[in-house]
């Protein structure tokens, strides 16, 4: 998502985009609802949704990417 901020010295450069469609929020899949787009996804995120973990900065995240790499 960092790379989609728009930069002023990148004129006429297209942004980054991410594969595939966003959730349907009336109609979220089972486990993570980015499951589709993310490239990263393993069998975990089929099944349950990662919940809300801080940071040290004092942001959020939710992925189990994120969660197993922690824990090596």
């Amino acid at each position: 998502l960092l790379k989609a901020i728009p930069r002023l010295d990148t004129e006429g450069e297209m942004l980054p985009t991410i594969p595939g469609n966003p959730p349907n929020l009336l109609n979220l899949p089972v486990g993570c609802p980015y499951q589709e787009r993310c490239h990263r996804v393993s069998a975990r995120c089929h099944q349950e949704a990662p919940i809300l973990t801080p940071f040290a900065d004092g942001r959020l995240r939710a992925c189990f990417a994120e969660m197993e790499v922690a824990s090596c």
